[in-house]
């Protein structure tokens, strides 16, 4: 079992070890399984041992559902966000968080 109380430390070490980071491909796997959410132009890189989301998104909403899943998945402490909402529709105002 990879997962027990008698070495569930051991389980989670090896990748928080500096160099080995399982946050941006578990970050891209969930991004595909977002519903009502387009993705499409959201990239995820890694820099040193921070997480940056970078792209556009329709909706502050679509935002946000974003940021939350990186956050549960690498920590708050290690994303650095760079998206900009592009609206699609004439009447809202971009704004970018960053």
């Amino acid at each position: 079992m990879f997962l027990n109380t008698f070495n569930a430390g051991a389980a989670f070490s090896f990748s928080r070890e500096p160099g080995t980071s399982c946050g941006k491909p578990a970050i891209e796997a969930e991004l595909r399984y977002l519903e009502n959410v387009n993705c499409s132009d959201v990239r995820v890189e890694e820099s040193g041992s921070f997480i940056v989301l970078d792209g556009s998104v329709p909706s502050s909403r679509e935002l946000a559902k974003i940021v939350r899943l990186a956050n549960e998945i690498a920590g708050s402490d290690n994303i650095i966000c760079q998206m900009i909402v592009v609206p699609s529709n004439k009447s809202e105002v971009p704004f970018m968080l960053a």
